[in-house]
């Protein structure tokens, strides 16, 4: 897996619209994100994910999305991010599967709200 920025915005623009993202990343503002990070497979070049983290009511906080099958590189994804920040960092989610991306790399789960969304925070700080 490499990590890198966007290498082809319309091969960016088909993963974006293909795996719904909470509703305040819209396109514009993901791609300015300067803390985006795209993941590719290292023998064929395509896009498999990407990882964004910004701050969010005073937290510092990842989502993300990828291609279907792609359980293995999406924890090594997450692991190398989360570790480029000296701070905690939290993640919110309602997805079985995007749960436990987080767990097997290393987030801890501190509660679930009544609406069913999870808080999960990576311990940096």
């Amino acid at each position: 897996m490499i990590i890198d920025h966007i290498r082809d915005m319309e091969e960016f623009k088909k993963l974006y619209e293909s795996r719904p993202m909470p509703s305040q990343y819209d396109f514009e503002w993901l791609v300015n994100n300067p803390n985006l990070f795209c993941f590719y497979d290292e023998l064929k070049g395509f896009l498999r994910g990407f990882v964004t983290v910004q701050i969010e009511d005073g937290e510092l906080t990842l989502s993300g999305t990828s291609i279907r099958k792609n359980f293995k590189d999406n924890i090594e994804a997450v692991k190398t991010v989360c570790n480029s920040f000296k701070q905690d960092i939290y993640s919110y989610t309602r997805l079985k599967e995007a749960s436990l991306v987080l767990k097997k790399s290393g987030f801890e789960k501190i509660y679930t709200d009544n609406n069913g969304i999870t808080k999960w925070r990576f311990k940096n700080g």
